[in-house]
């Protein structure tokens, strides 16, 4: 690109846009929910389809050429119905992709108008993206916190009021409950979820790192299975956190049960918790997500 000198080019992280923008969050619970809808009656029609091998399996030596043909009849329908649901749903052109173009259209045409507002209001001739071969560039020329502001104005301030401090806060990794949880690492899995989905949260809190929490669990010579409350506390307050999250799963062939809990450091309490149960590791995430926005939200709305 050849451009004069007196050309004014910015530079936008359009993915920090997009996670920082609060309506994406909205959007992302929406299409969540109507996703899991679907997915619940896919994995219905897998499992009968499932359960009709099996029985046509188990009661081959049993039944008739003519019976077993029956089986295989009804097993070979209910796949083609199985197979066109997830075409229909979940294929190109499909329900899932059809409702998320309904959601993010909308949020892409907010996000270009408020680039383009910025871009005006600061004098810049070009916005590029920041990850299209850029190499370097002046923090100077970065307008992705100005659009970001620009686009959460209508949910009020996006930083904290002078004389209001942040408070700290920092996420754990669950404790696994059995054999299937710890095989499947599902209690630092949900921790490096928990912290995916606290950064929509950072204007709000200081977030300690992963790693620093892990460290001083090694530090102090405890496993993830067998820290209890208080040492739990005790590192919470070592960290200088106003608040930790602390929780425990299990897993029993795909279901996934969870506890989280929100915890005051200085009074030591518990603030509230979630339990949750999913049939699928992938639903995991997505309720993980939903229960710590929901739990960070009562701190918010709290006095």
């Amino acid at each position: 690109m050849v451009v004069s000198k007196e050309t004014k080019i910015g530079l936008v992280d359009a993915t920090r846009v997009m996670s920082d923008y609060q309506a994406t969050a909205t959007a992302s619970a929406e299409f969540n929910e109507f996703v899991s809808t679907y997915r619940d009656s896919a994995t219905t029609l897998k499992r009968q389809i499932e359960e009709l091998q099996s029985e046509s399996e188990s009661q081959k030596l049993v039944l008739s050429e003519q019976a077993l043909l029956r089986k295989k009849d009804e097993i070979d329908a209910l796949t083609r119905v199985y197979n066109q649901f997830l075409q229909e749903i979940f294929g190109t052109g499909g329900r899932v992709e059809q409702k998320n173009d309904e959601l993010m259209t909308p949020l892409l045409g907010k996000i270009n108008d408020a680039i383009a507002l910025v871009a005006e209001r600061e004098g810049f001739q070009i916005i590029l993206e920041l990850s299209e071969g850029v190499y370097y560039a002046a923090s100077e020329f970065d307008v992705t916190d100005l659009v970001i502001n620009e686009l959460n104005l209508e949910y009020g301030p996006t930083t904290l009021p002078a004389t209001e401090l942040k408070r700290s806060i920092v996420v754990f990794p669950f404790k696994e409950e059995n054999p299937e949880a710890v095989n499947a690492g599902l209690g630092q899995r949900c921790q490096d979820e928990l912290y995916r989905a606290i950064q929509a949260f950072s204007n709000r809190f200081d977030i300690t790192h992963k790693t620093t929490v892990n460290m001083e669990i090694v530090r102090r010579g405890l496993g993830v299975n067998v820290i209890d409350d208080n040492q739990a506390y005790d590192i919470g307050v070592t960290l200088l956190c106003d608040y930790i999250v602390i929780g425990r799963v299990s897993k029993i062939s795909t279901k996934v049960d969870y506890t989280i809990s929100l915890r005051d450091v200085k009074e030591r309490k518990e603030i509230s918790r979630r339990s949750s149960s999913v049939t699928e590791e992938v639903k995991l995430y997505e309720a993980l997500n939903n229960d710590l926005r929901g739990l960070l939200q009562e701190i918010q709305q709290s006095p």
